[in-house]
């Protein structure tokens, strides 16, 4: 575990548009977090307090990949600020069981937090920050 033997978490409340469908979008307010117990996740709650809708995590490297170069494959792909889409906004595509979404988040502010999440973990530093002995434990558990 990093020295401080700490966590640090870190979040950001953003309103997104997710699109279902052709002629169906609606604005959330989400929060966005980062935990450095967790280095290379970002978890994404969606409104309706705990237990409404479980969670989205995400790796870091993926949404901040994402930002500069469509990334992704299978039930996660990002794309960066574009004209065609709206040179303000990331685009998310959420798919699973069926259905499919597409978040738009604001480039800017997304960013900003993302770079924020770097600073308290940077990049190839990630390992020292795991609880390795939770993590052995955890993969045991479940085998």
């Amino acid at each position: 575990m990093h020295s401080t033997g700490r966590s640090r978490r870190l979040h950001t409340d953003l309103t997104i548009e997710l699109v279902i469908s052709d002629a169906e979008a609606v604005r959330l307010d989400v929060r966005f977090s980062y935990d450095t117990a967790d280095p290379f996740a970002v978890r994404l709650d969606l409104p309706g307090g705990p237990g409404a809708a479980a969670p989205w995590l995400f790796s870091r490297d993926l949404l901040y990949t994402g930002l500069g170069a469509p990334v992704g494959e299978g039930s996660v792909r990002v794309w960066p600020p574009c004209p065609c889409h709206g040179p303000t906004t990331v685009r998310v595509l959420l798919r699973g069981m069926g259905t499919a979404a597409v978040l738009y988040i604001p480039a800017g502010p997304f960013e900003d937090w993302l770079a924020e999440t770097f600073r308290a973990v940077p990049a190839g530093t990630e390992g020292a920050y795991l609880d390795w002995d939770a993590v052995v434990a955890e993969l045991l558990r479940r085998g």
